[in-house]
């Protein structure tokens, strides 16, 4: 499976509230963001089976950051509809 559909079931997974327009929107730059998704996400699940909580708390971050930057571009595909 590619990274942009693994980020994109992920994060269908986080946001549920989102999971039809995440399934559904498709641009270059949603698909840079499931990537780097699915890489912090399996990266982060790596982090909890070790002790560096750090770099844990760095790749948490990250990974929020990245669901919010998804629902701003959600967002502004709304607009222009």
């Amino acid at each position: 499976m590619s990274l942009v559909r693994v980020g994109r079931a992920r994060l269908a997974m986080a946001l549920p509230r989102f999971r039809k327009q995440l399934l559904s929107v498709k641009s270059r730059k949603s698909d840079d963001l499931f990537e780097a998704y699915a890489l912090a996400a399996r990266t982060l699940e790596k982090l909890h089976l070790g002790d560096q909580p750090e770099l844990l708390a760095e790749y948490e971050t990250t990974c929020l950051q990245i669901q919010a930057e998804v629902l701003r571009l959600l967002g502004e595909g709304e607009r222009c509809t």
